[in-house]
């Protein structure tokens, strides 16, 4: 039997996402039981579920093949239980009690969290950083999903300097710069211990110049607190005089569809990109003019790289 198909459920997909998030005037009910149908969608995605399966949300055969798939992952099982939980009362005509806004925003947050799993278990399977042309596509996501996604990655692979970086710049963007700047003096003394050139990078930088030189090299290199705290400043400066390039999917699709799309058939390139295709999914294009001046803000995102 065929899995889970991105063609397949695109329809659907396109059905759901509009009525959750651009039909006007929808009730927080009706927007939180759409959500929880496109839920459905995902689990279906995650477990390669095909539609001839049967996926609902609370299905004691669903949940047991989740707990089973993500090894009991947090992240995935705390969204899905909220956005059951708060969707039951959406959905079921017992339930008369007035549904708020924060009902909706932790059911989007919740969504965000889907989203983000299926981020962190691909790179579980292909290292964070391990393609630069990923890394470069996975910028395009908006920042909260940049953040939800690094903020595990980095509990897991704490070493991971690209991941410490790109979370610094995640937390700038999705939040701002004083929280980004608490994140780092949190972690001060382990930052300050942390080379910004990984064991790779140094033994490729070796390969070209030598060892010798290398060496000096590395040694001027600057160490990890000391490289985000001059990434978040500099970068938290052009963002204060130019305002965020996106800050969710409709300022981003269209820069998604131009320059996100990853070349290749290797498997890593394939399943990524299948996975950003999904995650685009229905979403609208709004018109962004600072999508024109989007090179000086790639120039500024892509300063950190490895030798």
């Amino acid at each position: 039997m065929p899995g889970f198909n991105n063609s397949t459920y695109e329809s659907l997909v396109k059905d759901l996402i509009n009525d959750a998030f651009y039909l006007e005037a929808r009730s927080r009910r009706g927007t939180i039981a759409t959500i929880r149908q496109y839920s459905e969608v995902i689990v279906r995605r995650i477990l390669n579920l095909s539609n001839e399966d049967f996926v609902t949300l609370g299905n004691r055969n669903i949940l047991s093949a989740i707990n089973e798939q993500s090894q009991n992952n947090p992240l995935l099982l705390g969204a899905l239980s909220i956005i059951t939980n708060i969707g039951n009362k959406c959905t079921h005509s017992k339930n008369i009690e007035c549904i708020t806004k924060e009902d909706v925003n932790d059911v989007i947050n919740s969504l965000f969290e889907l989203y983000s799993y299926l981020l962190t278990s691909y790179f579980e399977k292909y290292e964070f950083g391990s393609n630069m042309e990923i890394l470069s596509s996975f910028s395009i996501l908006p920042p909260i999903i940049r953040y939800i996604t690094l903020k595990y990655l980095n509990d897991k692979y704490p070493e991971n300097i690209i991941i410490i970086d790109k979370l610094a710049l995640a937390i700038l963007k999705a939040f701002d710069k004083e929280k980004a700047f608490n994140w780092i003096e949190e972690r001060k003394e382990t930052l300050s211990n942390t080379p910004s050139v990984s064991k790779r990078a140094e033994q490729d930088l070796e390969e070209k110049i030598g060892k010798e030189l290398a060496s000096i090299i590395i040694a001027e290199a600057p160490n990890m607190y000391d490289l985000c705290n001059e990434r978040i400043r500099m970068v938290g400066n052009i963002l204060e005089q130019k305002g965020k390039l996106y800050d969710d999917f409709e300022g981003a699709i269209d820069h998604y569809y131009e320059k996100g799309i990853v070349q290749g058939e290797t498997p890593d390139v394939l399943e990524f990109n299948s996975i950003m295709e999904f995650l685009y999914l229905g979403r609208k294009s709004r018109r962004n003019e600072l999508l024109k001046e989007r090179d000086s803000y790639l120039v500024i995102d892509n300063i950190f790289k490895e030798f």
